[in-house]
């Protein structure tokens, strides 16, 4: 009877049709050195019993069996982390009725006036945001630093 066994390779053995488990695992040992006692069987998502002829488990001829090795230890489970600090949110954008007041003035004869100074790189529409002690343009960053501001 021939089997395919697949370890990290495929490997054809030819064995006796009265074949067990242990002599699947005796014949891996001397062809590739893997540990038989070690060493585990699977044959169509079930683990073979090593007493058991290969027929008897469902094993036909060309047949696949996986030989897996056991695995060693493992690490500990880590703790949760606690986070003392909620986190960052992120800025949302607030929408103001009637923003366009801060920027622009109708006087009583109907004529409009820029409340704000413009940009003289940008050119008209782009406003200087005003700060305490200097006005800044957020498209180019020209700034304008005023003469008396206090330190």
């Amino acid at each position: 009877m021939q089997i395919f066994v697949r370890t990290d390779r495929t490997h054809v053995l030819h064995l006796a049709a009265d074949a067990t488990g242990k002599d699947v695992k005796e014949a891996l040992q001397r062809r590739c050195g893997i540990d038989a006692e070690s060493a585990y069987l699977t044959h169509g998502g079930r683990l073979l019993v090593e007493g058991r002829r290969l027929d008897s488990e469902g094993v036909s001829d060309d047949s696949t069996l996986y030989a897996h090795l056991r695995l060693l230890g493992g690490a500990k489970k880590r703790k949760k982390k606690n986070y003392t600090k909620p986190k960052k949110l992120k800025h949302k954008h607030k929408s103001v009725k009637l923003r366009m007041l801060k920027v622009y003035k109708v006087d009583d004869s109907g004529k409009v006036q820029r409340l704000r100074k413009q940009c003289p790189r940008c050119g008209p529409g782009i406003f200087m945001a005003t700060h305490f002690d200097r006005v800044y343009c957020g498209k180019c960053t020209l700034t304008y630093l005023y003469e008396n501001a206090t330190d």
